[in-house]
């Protein structure tokens, strides 16, 4: 993971146990008025079921008012814990019908297995204002290929307020339009020569509808747009990200990025 300003917060070491459900990995030092990190757990193993699951998410401690805290803590457990249950749920169903199905059970590959993995990240983090991004890698046995996908949280701290994407700009649906401008662009030319080809995702990905920027994370810099595999190219071009300068952006914002917002995001390799 790369830290910008890492004076701010120091993440003591912390032991990983296998569990049944989440425990805390390491808790941070608060520094500057900013909150602690306590990283949630939870490494998993159903052997009979046939999954894994390795799932991180950060929780948040301060002398904020705790009515607040708890709800951005609260919507933060939401962004992982249905996936979660989903997966395991998943598992029971097969395991279910392979007992009442032995014959075609029998066909199906016996080395694949169900997963389900995050990391999680805190791209923007000042004494009121948060944002946390969660990436996740899954598979469910038997399928053609796996998934990923980004789930992303903007919060006030001092209220507890979660902000859509909509709620970061001074007029939400100019706000939306906007976006969906600077995206086919920044796509177009990401792309390259394979636009062309690619337009039809691209321009049906980026509407100006508030589904389509449900990942639009805050770092000190900008903004970042997470798009998952399939909204603006196909499976095989993967996931893609737009970054806005703050320069560009902060003008229609109702919020101010801070360039000295701690950021914790992973780098390259992480």
């Amino acid at each position: 993971m790369r830290l910008k300003r890492a004076v701010a917060i120091v993440l003591t070491a912390g032991v990983v146990v296998a569990c049944a459900g989440c425990r805390p990995k390491a808790v941070s030092i608060p520094v500057n008025g900013l909150p602690s990190i306590v990283v949630e757990t939870m490494h998993e193993e159903g052997e009979t079921l046939r999954y894994s699951i390795r799932a991180g998410y950060p929780q948040f401690r301060s002398t904020l008012p705790a009515g607040a805290l708890e709800k951005v803590n609260k919507a933060i457990s939401t962004m992982v814990l249905p996936d979660i249950a989903g997966l395991k749920q998943n598992a029971a169903d097969d395991a279910a019908w392979a007992a009442k199905n032995p014959s075609e059970a029998g066909q199906l590959p016996v080395d694949q297995s169900s997963f389900l993995n995050t990391e999680y990240e805190i791209p923007y983090l000042t004494n009121d204002l948060v944002s946390v991004r969660i990436r996740f890698e899954t598979y469910s046995a038997g399928a053609a290929h796996g998934m990923s996908f980004t789930y992303v949280l903007n919060a006030r701290l001092s209220d507890g307020e979660i902000l859509d994407t909509e709620g970061l700009f001074l007029d939400g649906k100019q706000g939306l339009q906007w976006l969906s401008q600077y995206c086919v662009t920044d796509l177009k030319s990401q792309y390259g020569a394979d636009y062309k080809a690619l337009s039809s995702f691209v321009e049906y990905g980026t509407a100006p509808v508030a589904d389509n920027f449900k990942s639009v994370s805050l770092e000190p810099g900008g903004l970042v747009i997470s798009f998952d595999p399939y909204q603006v190219g196909p499976y095989a071009a993967g996931p893609q990200e737009v970054h806005i300068p703050a320069k560009d952006v902060q003008p229609m914002l109702a919020i101010t990025l801070s360039p000295d917002a701690f950021s914790l995001v992973l780098g390259p390799g992480d």
